[in-house]
């Protein structure tokens, strides 16, 4: 079975279209088709269903991704042990982060493994913590750094920062300016679903987060009025800068706002919230040599 035809399956595969497929290899769009029909006529069955422009995979193309998956792995652990015998360590690593850890984290640690081992080369995929999980779990990734745990037996967490979550919103907000004219510091919890918020969509660390700390007083996020949902922190915060609510940010991300003045932090009586960022993979995925390297940096990188 040619290894380029099933590197065009498995793109198809993975990205759902012939022409991203096409982009992500450098092919054309007829090429990567041709590809695949290849495949199909050696193995006598039709791997994807074409409904449009949807490409949904048959079953014996679910079949094939996973022993693909499989083939691929062990050539790239060839590779990479090859490299170790040369005193090199070389390889792809496939890392996965959510909002914070991706944009706050990560880049700094990737960075200085980077000056380490340069002939490793690294794709940072960014999605909220269910959809980091989620590709762990079906293989498309091999590692991620997330802000929110499942129990799951083949996931393995390590723990690897902590992160004070914190109720802010902007100077501008009107609900602001009448608590500030009110002369009060602290506003009380049960005041909470008053306000407009901006918040994360279902799925985010961040959001759930929130949940289980107004759990904890009481509290039901689902009566609250939220006045946008976002799919990143950095439309969360902007949004909160431009008086639409409060919103719940990390500390570590928002510092820059909180030390200009541009956000202000909100005190809500009983309401602790931190969280921890942990780093995931497959416990039954094999570690290429790259990847053990990558972990322990982590690890000894701590915070």
């Amino acid at each position: 079975m040619d290894i380029r035809r099933l590197e065009a399956f498995r793109k198809v595969y993975e990205l759902g279209s012939f022409s991203k497929a096409g982009q992500d290899l450098f092919l054309s769009q007829p090429t990567i088709s041709a590809h695949v029909l290849s495949l199909e006529q050696e193995l006598g069955t039709q791997l994807f269903d074409r409904l449009g422009r949807t490409i949904l995979p048959t079953q014996a193309g679910d079949i094939l991704y996973k022993h693909a998956l499989q083939a691929f792995a062990a050539l790239e652990s060839a590779t990479a042990e090859i490299g170790l015998l040369q005193q090199r360590v070389a390889g792809e690593i496939l890392i996965g982060g959510s909002t914070i850890p991706a944009t706050y984290l990560l880049p700094q640690r990737l960075a200085e493994f980077k000056k380490l081992y340069p002939d490793v080369r690294v794709r940072l995929t960014v999605g909220d913590s269910q959809d980091i999980i989620t590709a762990i779990q079906s293989g498309s990734l091999a590692l991620g750094v997330v802000g929110a745990m499942l129990p799951d037996p083949d996931l393995v967490f390590t723990h690897l920062q902590d992160d004070d979550l914190i109720i802010a919103c902007s100077r501008t907000l009107p609900e602001y300016q009448a608590f500030v004219k009110s002369g009060a510091d602290q506003l009380p919890a049960d005041l909470l679903h008053q306000w407009p918020w901006v918040l994360r969509e279902q799925g985010s660390g961040t959001r759930r987060a929130l949940e289980l700390a107004l759990s904890s007083i009481g509290l039901d996020l689902r009566t609250f009025s939220p006045a946008i949902e976002a799919r990143s922190h950095e439309a969360v915060v902007q949004c909160a800068l431009h008086g639409l609510g409060l919103c719940v940010t990390s500390r570590i991300a928002a510092a820059p706002c909180l030390a200009k003045g541009d956000l202000i932090p909100i005190e809500i009586p009983g309401l602790q919230m931190q969280r921890s960022f942990q780093i995931v993979r497959h416990a039954k995925r094999h570690l290429f040599p790259a990847m053990r390297y990558f972990i322990d940096f982590l690890n000894s990188s701590k915070g």
